[in-house]
């Protein structure tokens, strides 16, 4: 066994409530296996085991899955890392049905084995494959998309690893926990369970990282004194940024922001040799450069160039 060396409360992760029981019978055939035999496989004692690790092995419903997979749209080109897989049911099913790749990752050996053996029997094992490791160390920057069902306090600790190192634009869903102030993008109230309890699904897109000062040039219409230089002061946190643009006079502050997972678009207005000019800008972020076009308007003839920012200095 692969031992984990965080904290306890980390230590379970690996092992997180799952989403790995319980597909509707047709997902179940799909995957090669009756429903029961699913549920049968899942031991008392490798049901212990997770509790050991703190967090039990928890099946989700069929409807979480299917609101999941709604949110996540995965295809052919998408890589899937489950955290905390259980026995490998959201892995294997995005390989069956919408022939993605991907792993899953858990503590709990007994289920990692499940999913592996589920993997080879529905002849998608070159697909989908599962591991006992520890996500707090994985390498998960290879992933189109992540799937979660971890407890609050996890997810919150999870945070800065899922900005820093899944690339702008990855889609990340989870069962009934969400992020704290890394607001989500889009929610969903999934049926109930029994006793009435509801099921939430919570999406987020992983926003361009954007913090720190961008140089620019602008080439105004010939009335204006040419071309202006410009640095973009922008500030983050998570998905929202604000900040001001400096082209020599007073600060012009940044509004109708938005990061859309590498699309960022923001507005500015303010007076340029005495006219009162709007810049709408819109770009693709790819690294410390930002390429895409602005608009001038208001007191001009509105008119579109092309728009490159360069990054001088990153702020973390």
């Amino acid at each position: 066994m692969q031992q984990s060396v965080m904290p306890r409360a980390a230590q379970g992760v690996g092992a997180s409530r799952s989403f790995c029981a319980a597909l509707a019978f047709a997902a179940a055939l799909t995957l090669g296996m009756s429903g029961a035999r699913a549920q049968d496989e899942v031991s008392p004692e490798i049901e212990n085991r997770s509790d050991q690790l703190d967090v039990p092995y928890v099946p989700s419903t069929n409807a979480v899955l299917d609101a999941m997979f709604t949110f996540a749209k995965p295809t052919k080109d998408d890589y899937v890392m489950d955290l905390g897989s259980g026995d490998g049911r959201i892995v294997n099913y995005a390989a069956a049905n919408f022939g993605a790749s991907g792993h899953g990752i858990d503590l709990n050996e007994g289920l990692v084995k499940i999913a592996n053996d589920h993997a080879r029997s529905a002849g998608i094992a070159d697909r989908a494959k599962f591991y006992v490791r520890d996500l707090f160390r994985e390498d998960i920057s290879r992933a189109t998309i992540i799937t979660m069902y971890l407890l609050p306090e996890i997810m919150l600790q999870l945070r800065p690893k899922l900005f820093k190192d899944l690339k702008p634009g990855t889609r990340i869903v989870s069962h009934d926990y969400n992020m704290g102030d890394w607001r989500f993008d889009a929610t969903k109230v999934v049926g109930s369970r029994g006793g009435g309890e509801e099921d939430l699904v919570y999406y987020w897109k992983v926003p361009a990282k954007v913090a720190g000062t961008w140089e620019f040039k602008i080439e105004y219409p010939a009335y204006f004194q040419g071309a202006r230089d410009y640095k973009a002061n922008i500030n983050q946190k998570w998905q929202d940024m604000d900040g001001a643009l400096d082209s020599g006079g007073l600060p012009i502050r940044i509004f109708e922001s938005k990061l859309d997972g590498a699309k960022i678009s923001f507005a500015a207005t303010g007076e340029i040799d005495e006219r009162l000019v709007r810049h709408d800008f819109a770009g693709t972020v790819n690294g410390n450069r930002i390429e895409g076009t602005v608009t001038l308007s208001g007191s001009v003839e509105a008119k579109t160039f092309p728009w490159t920012a360069t990054r001088t200095k990153a702020d973390n």
